[in-house]
């Protein structure tokens, strides 16, 4: 059966990546139904370059009845999009963060589940070869009772929308806290309990180069304390500079009883020296099982079953995103689940 996908805008960058990873399939895998994008002369665009259609209304996209859509609108977008997808009995993947706040994520959530379609949420980095090796050595029992651990998921302001907290909802601690949570979460089949979190504002020069007079986040750092008491901290800022060789990282250092493990998801990487920039930069060709995600959610909707990274998943790392903000704003830890 070749599964029809729908694209709900390509605001986000990733849109593009989960296209080529579809077109890049076995012939008769996947078909794309059309591109709906509330910039109408961006979705004609991307509609040329990927050989489908591009539709001037979300409803007259998903009335052509596709299998799933692929929901990578701004952030603030996510929960009306996702809604819509429901109330036609199309499922869905969302780009991360599912929500700008709980009460969105839920919503979306409960919409779905009521409709009776899938909600996966786009955390590739569960799919990735490093991070799935050592949920092999973790449930191994090879670094025995896991105490603790450093984390990062560093990265550079992406400019665009991204810079507008009334799109995106917010800055570095809504863009870089997800992966590294539901990572945290997957590893180690626990939930978080307990934020306590630092968050600068305006610190490095491409924020304030993107924003303007607006505030937005773009350092923080999170302690995090897990059921079992496990603890760990995560630095999520933009903090990488233009120069930079490359736009962040994605790093999990583990403490267990018996050991120590350490994984630089996207360490396979070469170095390019250009004459033409003057520069340094970095290629990643960090390897993805099964077309990873984009793979996983055709699966999904080939077999008719749950996916395997779910919409409460994305939940969860929401209610820690908004739990660090609030922390950041009381200045002191706050308890989860949010009420």
């Amino acid at each position: 059966m070749s599964v029809k996908i729908a694209f709900l805008s390509f605001a986000h960058m990733h849109a593009n990546g989960w296209a080529r990873q579809m077109l890049t399939m076995p012939k008769g895998t996947v078909e794309f139904t059309g591109i709906w994008d509330r910039d109408l002369a961006r979705a004609k665009k991307m509609a040329k370059a990927l050989g489908t259609k591009a539709f001037a209304s979300r409803e007259a996209l998903l009335a052509k009845k596709p299998h799933g859509a692929v929901i990578c609108s701004e952030n603030v977008n996510h929960r009306e999009d996702a809604l819509a997808c429901a109330q036609a009995g199309v499922g869905v993947m969302c780009e991360k963060p599912l929500a700008t706040s709980v009460a969105d994520a839920r919503a979306m959530v409960e919409a779905c589940r009521n409709a009776g379609v899938p909600l996966m949420t786009a955390f590739p980095c569960r799919f990735y070869g490093p991070a799935l090796r050592l949920k092999e050595q973790i449930d191994a029992g090879e670094i025995g009772e896991v105490l603790g651990g450093v984390t990062t998921n560093h990265g550079r302001q992406p400019g665009s929308w991204f810079a507008n907290p009334k799109l995106s909802g917010g800055g570095a601690v809504t863009d870089h806290t997800v992966h590294i949570v539901d990572l945290l979460r997957w590893l180690m089949g626990r939930e978080f309990k307990r934020v306590y979190a630092a968050v600068g504002y305006n610190r490095f020069k491409l924020t304030r180069k993107a924003v303007g007079k607006r505030v937005l986040d773009d350092a923080g750092v999170l302690s995090l304390e897990m059921d079992g008491g496990a603890v760990f901290s995560l630095d999520c800022s933009w903090s990488r500079p233009e120069e930079y060789s490359t736009w962040g990282d994605a790093k999990v250092e583990l403490v267990g009883t018996k050991g120590v493990a350490r994984m630089d998801l996207f360490r396979q990487r070469l170095l390019l020296a250009s004459s033409g920039t003057k520069r340094l930069a970095e290629r990643c060709w960090a390897d993805e099982k099964d077309f990873g995600i984009a793979g996983e959610f055709i699966r999904t909707l080939r077999e008719g079953r749950p996916p395997s990274v779910s919409g409460v998943d994305g939940l969860r790392a929401t209610e820690v995103v908004e739990a660090a903000y609030r922390s950041a704003q009381l200045g002191e830890p706050v308890a989860l689940p949010l009420s």
